[in-house]
């Protein structure tokens, strides 16, 4: 691909709205009202008005790994101020949208997965996170708040 978000009119079948940025494949789109995001290979995750199409905030998934790993999923609440996304090497990361910052960053399993999807359960009190062995983790987002270092997830 060409690393562009396009969004088309299938009726019509024409282009209606293009989002570039991304430096390498997109693999994840999830939105929220106005809010567009995009996780890509090139380890960032990107907020974009979807009115205007602009690029609002670049996050880097750089947090604990040596360069860059892939963004494979992202949730956004249903308030649309929170947003979980899940790295190639299986760490997830809570955000605050709002405040733009990361709140917290863990591992869905040990040993680490690579987790293959993330989704708000029970919004947005847990996460659940699929992973490419099968597995589908529970996570606890008031357990890892209080204590990112402890492991808060539950193999279902």
């Amino acid at each position: 691909g060409d690393n562009i978000l396009h969004i088309s009119d299938i009726v019509k079948g024409v282009e209606v709205s293009a989002y570039t940025g991304h430096t390498d494949t997109i693999h994840t789109v999830t939105s929220h009202k106005d809010i567009l995001a995009t996780g890509s290979s090139d380890g960032t995750i990107r907020l974009w008005d979807r009115r205007s199409t602009a690029c609002t905030r670049v996050i880097g998934a750089a947090i604990g790994t040596q360069g860059n790993s892939g963004i494979s999923s992202i949730s956004l609440n249903n308030f649309g101020n929170l947003m979980c996304a899940s790295r190639d090497d299986g760490l997830c990361m809570l955000y605050d949208i709002d405040m733009g910052k990361l709140l917290a960053a863990f591992l869905s399993r040990i040993p680490p997965a690579p987790a293959k999807t993330v989704q708000f359960y029970r919004n947005p009190r847990y996460v659940l996170s699929g992973s490419y062995d099968g597995t589908i983790a529970l996570t606890c987002v008031e357990q890892v708040l209080l204590n990112p270092d402890l492991n808060c997830s539950e193999i279902l």
